[in-house]
């Protein structure tokens, strides 16, 4: 545990003085300034400091729980590999490869293994009641929670990236390893400690989606503008911070049930079932309107009323469930 500690200590520091090095450099030079680069990342740049002020108050609150520190250590360990892609980005010749490449792969062994012990450090025994007749996942979670993966996992990543394998790849690795760790902890874990990784998890998916979203929009559109990717960095940001906050220091404050699946999901769920039947109701009138060559404005907007007579009591029904739904969430959260 002293050691974790230390090495946490260590990391905190280094990335200290790099992010000191990078805003020397960053506000003296107008070169960096202006590099729209650094406009976009500017949530990023951000948190880091957060990231790294969080890490240094868990570690020094934090006594005995291996999985809480390793948890530090992952935030120290990523704000370095942050700080560093952007001293990168101002002078190549500043961070060698292999250092890229070591740092990108120890952040990943790492995020897997805190998982392997947030809140506890999950067991063969955890494993094999988890996934009784899932072998494949058994087997290979009984490897990947022995003390050697600790060597093996690096030099997996490091590889792929020598390898020139998709870094999406190597991310999906990392990340199925990791919730299938999480998922065995949660399974095995009390309801307080549940709460903890139920707000990593939300925070995944969410995490997840705007990245879909944005992958997304940018193979559709040719160039996606400076502002559009300041605001989806910004999401992407808050969405990590908030969760690993939450997870770390609130989680028992804030059911996460009542305040995500119960509000978020709820509220979603009616905001895309209104967009859908807008969005329908758009398109089915203009194809139709083309189709039988109607320009008249009086004859459109009584095709638009036809359409909302004849599919009003489906989206009745549909509001209907939906402010039942909220409406016993509410009386339910209430209660509570």
């Amino acid at each position: 545990m002293k050691l974790l500690k230390g090495i946490n200590y260590l990391f905190i520091s280094i990335t200290i003085v790099l992010l000191i090095l990078f805003f020397v450099n960053l506000l003296g030079n107008p070169l960096y300034r202006n590099d729209g680069r650094f406009f976009t990342s500017i949530a990023h740049i951000i948190s880091i400091p957060l990231l790294i002020i969080f890490s240094f108050i868990i570690s020094v609150k934090t006594k005995q729980q291996k999985g809480i520190i390793l948890f530090a250590l992952f935030l120290a360990t990523i704000s370095m590999n942050w700080i560093i892609q952007y001293l990168q980005m101002m002078n190549p010749d500043w961070i060698p490869f292999f250092g890229l490449l070591m740092i990108n792969a120890l952040t990943g062994t790492i995020y897997i293994k805190a998982l392997q012990s947030f809140p506890r450090q999950i067991s063969k025994q955890d494993i094999t009641t988890v996934f009784p007749k899932n072998k494949i996942a058994s087997r290979y979670l009984n490897w990947a929670i022995k003390d050697y993966t600790w060597l093996i996992f690096p030099i997996l990543l490091a590889g792929c990236a020598i390898l020139k394998v998709s870094e999406k790849l190597s991310d999906l690795f990392v990340l199925i390893t990791g919730l299938l760790c999480l998922y065995v902890n949660y399974e095995k874990s009390s309801k307080t400690e549940r709460n903890k990784i139920l707000w990593l998890f939300w925070g995944l998916i969410s995490f997840t989606l705007i990245m879909i979203v944005y992958s997304i929009l940018n193979a559709s559109v040719t160039e996606v503008s400076r502002n559009v990717k300041l605001v989806f960095n910004i999401g992407l940001i808050l969405t990590f911070v908030l969760s690993q906050i939450m997870s770390l220091f609130f989680s028992n404050t804030f059911d996460t049930g009542i305040l995500i699946r119960r509000t978020l999901v709820d509220g979603l769920i009616f905001i895309v079932i209104v967009l859908i039947y807008n969005t329908i109701e758009h398109y089915f009138l203009h194809w139709l309107s083309h189709k039988l060559e109607i320009s008249d404005v009086i004859l459109s907007s009584l095709l638009s009323g036809i359409f909302v007579l004849a599919f009003s009591p489906l989206h009745h029904k549909f509001m209907s469930y939906l402010e039942k739904r909220v409406k016993n969430n509410h009386l339910e959260d209430t209660e509570i």
